[in-house]
């Protein structure tokens, strides 16, 4: 999600939380909110988007034989031993 999109969504989850009239459920989105700031912090997630790109990538060069093989694998990780 580029900058632009991020924005956009974020102005409309705030029309979405402003159209609310529960103090009930008001309190649970600012509780959610709180317990999610410390989660800012943490490594980066992908989105959906780039996850496909990057799985479509890796499949053509899959299919284009840049891969390395389990035995080729396996030998490696057998010579750091």
């Amino acid at each position: 999600m580029n900058t632009l999109e991020l924005e956009a969504y974020k102005a409309e989850l705030a029309r979405e939380v402003l159209s609310i009239n529960n103090q009930e459920v008001l309190d649970t989105i600012k509780d959610v909110i709180r317990k999610g700031k410390d989660l800012t912090n943490t490594p980066y997630r992908m989105g959906v988007r780039e996850a496909r790109k990057l799985l479509q990538d890796s499949e053509k060069r899959f299919e284009e034989g840049e891969y390395v093989s389990e035995e080729e694998m396996e030998e490696f990780y057998n010579a750091l031993q």
